[in-house]
């Protein structure tokens, strides 16, 4: 800070007693100014009445009131600088040099300029005192001054719709997330921002040195992506059986039960005749032994019936189509049972 103050107290002070040293070389510059001349036919004795007369009508040199008003306004200046009031001092250093386009006054321009962070109109300064003045004593320090601030990071704002976006200058991503700030080399740069489920905005700026900008990214929600059908394996509406089954198990039911009374019918006539041998015995027997013997083939018949068609329903066959689809029936003849699909 100390070194700080001291090169602005020198630039300043330079400044000041180049304004100055300005002032004598014009007086000397400035042609005298010249009383009317005595009439040549003026009497002798009338000579030394008109020097007093022309010496008292000869005009005196007018004040310079522009270098007056220079360092009046290069004096509040640096009393603004020294106490911290950048803005006030700026303002009386411009002044001054419209006032007297001293090339020196640039120098404490561009360090107001520079203390308020317009990088910018400090380089602009410094380039124009250096082309002014290429013989200056301190060219070369002031050729590294304005090198450095050439290159001073710029400092991008970056913000988007919706925050939390990752943020990537010329396609590096950053660490930072929006909104945050970022500094950037001065130059032309891409800014981008990437959300997910959003579309990425991008903005391309001109990073000036020093200056701090905005990047404000608009990011556009992604349509839903199309629902794919998925194929479904056909599955039955139910697991039960189907009608075909409880037909063919009521069949066999209805044979065993038919089998079974026919069978205790021939045993009772079997024992009948064993006590008493007759012929209509003997055929009432017969018959009865007949029909249950139909009757429990029947049962296991309809039985096997229905369990093929059970499990056929079970492995889960396509369906057929509803306008092709057809009812099983079964139906019960005296030779045998008939299933009809």
């Amino acid at each position: 800070m100390s070194t700080g103050r001291t090169r602005s107290r020198w630039v300043l002070a330079g400044a000041l007693a180049a304004i100055g040293a300005t002032a004598p070389a014009q007086a000397q510059r400035r042609p005298p100014v010249r009383g009317p001349r005595p009439a040549a036919a003026a009497p002798a004795a009338a000579a030394p009445a008109a020097a007093p007369a022309a010496q008292a009508t000869t005009p005196t040199a007018p004040a310079d009131t522009t270098l007056v008003d220079a360092r009046t306004a290069y004096n509040e200046g640096t009393t603004q600088f020294t106490a911290g009031h950048f803005p006030e001092a700026l303002v009386a250093f411009q002044r001054a040099f419209a006032l007297r386009s001293n090339p020196v006054v640039l120098k404490p321009i561009a360090e107001c300029n520079e203390r308020l962070g317009r990088v910018p109109e400090a380089i602009a300064a410094l380039e124009r005192y250096l082309a002014e003045l290429p013989a200056a004593a301190d060219h070369e320090q002031m050729e590294a001054r304005l090198a450095t601030l050439r290159q001073r990071p710029a400092r991008i704002n970056v913000a988007s719709s919706m925050p939390g976006a990752e943020i990537a200058v010329d396609d590096v991503v950053q660490p930072e997330h929006t909104p945050a700030p970022v500094e950037v080399t001065p130059g032309h740069h891409r800014i981008r921002a990437t959300l997910t489920g959003f579309r990425s905005a991008e903005q391309e700026i001109d990073a000036q040195p020093g200056t701090p900008a905005l990047v404000s990214l608009a990011l556009a929600p992604l349509a839903p992506p199309p629902v794919q059908a998925v194929p479904v394996a056909p599955t039955h509406a139910s697991r039960r059986p189907g009608p075909a089954v409880w037909v063919a198990a009521s069949v066999a039911g209805a044979a065993a039960v038919m089998g079974t009374v026919f069978g205790v019918m021939a045993l009772s006539s079997s024992s009948d005749y064993s006590l008493t041998p007759t012929q209509d015995l003997y055929d009432t027997g017969r018959r009865n032994a007949l029909l249950s013997d139909v009757g429990f083939s029947a049962a296991l018949l309809s039985a096997g019936v229905a369990v093929v068609v059970y499990f056929a329903d079970r492995r889960g066959a396509a369906p057929a189509p509803a306008h092709e689809a057809a009812p099983a029936r079964a139906q019960f003849t005296g030779s045998g049972l008939r299933l009809t699909f």
